[in-house]
């Protein structure tokens, strides 16, 4: 690209689901694309969105699972963005193609086992001057960017962790796409609350299980729990932060859910019942008579634990608010988000990237915020920031 500033070809992969929508109109709206493609195996809700968004868009139907129809598909555009799940299947196979096609990649990622995957084509990205940034969506991706912001405030970081409450991890039907009843969004909590997950344990590569209760000091609220998820965020993290000692990725909500996510993951574990059946059961839990207390924990949040003036130090950092589309704009706006830094020739050097070491935190919530609530101007209005000492 001889002028970095001036509009993309973007194709978005899987870019009529739930996530893909907000990303396109996101790209849309902020002027990113010349040309903006929607790629969906289902051709007919690809055109709906391409004729609302209207100007440069256009629907192209695209199975993901054929690779010679990717690089056909990725032909004569600049940049893929990728929503398409479930991500350990179609992560490999959609970098790899976007890399031959000479393009730029940017996806939502939110599995660990694929981020790993991801990094073994950074010296394929370095060598062809391509950006690649994994896990750019609401966790991964703005709590990474939150955790830069955390640790950044402390001379010495011992422990970083994210988090992400369930009540916002869910879909908000939108006229003429109903999502459905157990969303692929259900099969990966199934899925990834049903094994052991990679994390950052006593400063090295550890393991943890899954729906493992965590109790923190949180500032600003006190003690507070939430459980142990299978994000990417402490796969990530240390590579950024090598010092650390502990990096989690911790989910929160009712108590009384999460012991039936764990009673539901142990059956799939055990192959008592698929991954269809156990996302059926998730997506309807019997009711509890007494619900329990809600978590303060807020939606999507980082917590840095380290030193500062040579005192201990805890720095908690969220967005004060968040879209009312909930997972959807949460997820797809930060992708867009990632388009328009890299037409301004503000994503960091060329390879594979996780958010925190592609992205200025500054930068990204200065843009998130008037999209998150048009009575936000920067990221000071939208983050919330708050350190403790001890």
């Amino acid at each position: 690209m001889s002028d970095s500033h001036r509009p993309l070809r973007v194709i978005a992969v899987g870019g009529a689901g739930s996530m893909g929508r907000w990303a396109v109109r996101t790209i849309a709206k902020l002027g990113s694309a010349s040309l903006l493609t929607v790629a969906d195996i289902d051709l007919e809700r690809a055109e709906r969105v391409a004729t609302a968004v209207g100007g440069a868009c256009r629907a192209l139907r695209l199975d993901a699972t054929d690779e010679a129809q990717l690089r056909d598909a990725f032909a004569g555009h600049d940049v893929v963005v990728n929503t398409m799940g479930p991500f350990a299947t179609f992560v490999g196979p959609i970098l790899s193609a976007a890399l031959e096609s000479d393009c730029h990649y940017l996806d939502i990622n939110d599995d660990w086992q694929p981020t790993i995957e991801a990094f073994k084509f950074d010296q394929e990205a370095r060598r062809r001057g391509l950006h690649v940034v994994v896990g750019l969506g609401g966790s991964p991706g703005v709590t990474n960017l939150c955790a830069a912001h955390a640790a950044a405030r402390l001379d010495v970081v011992h422990e970083l962790h994210t988090g992400w409450k369930l009540s916002g991890a869910t879909i908000v039907d939108e006229p003429g796409f109903p999502a459905p009843a157990a969303s692929a969004a259900v099969e990966h909590w199934l899925h990834q609350c049903a094994q052991p997950i990679q994390a950052w344990v006593d400063g090295a590569v550890g393991t943890v299980d899954p729906v493992e209760q965590v109790d923190l000091d949180f500032p600003g609220l006190g003690k507070v729990t939430a459980y142990t998820m299978g994000h990417p965020e402490p796969i990530t993290l240390p590579r950024r932060h090598p010092e650390l000692r502990s990096s989690l990725n911790l989910q929160s909500g009712p108590a009384w859910l999460f012991e039936y996510l764990r009673e539901v993951a142990t059956r799939f574990a055990a192959g008592e019942i698929d991954l269809q059946t156990g996302a059926t059961m998730l997506a309807d839990p019997p009711q509890p008579d007494d619900a329990g207390e809600r978590s303060p924990l807020p939606i999507e949040w980082a917590l840095a634990i380290g030193e500062k003036g040579g005192n201990p130090y805890r720095v908690a950092v969220h967005p004060r608010a968040f879209h009312p589309a909930k997972m959807g704009g949460n997820t797809g706006i930060p992708l867009a988000i990632g388009v328009e830094l890299l037409r301004r020739g503000a994503l960091h050097e060329a390879g594979v990237h996780a958010p925190e070491t592609a992205i200025d935190p500054r930068e990204f919530f200065d843009l998130l915020a008037p999209l998150t609530d048009d009575s936000l101007t920067d990221a000071d209005d939208l983050l919330a920031v708050i350190e403790e000492h001890g």
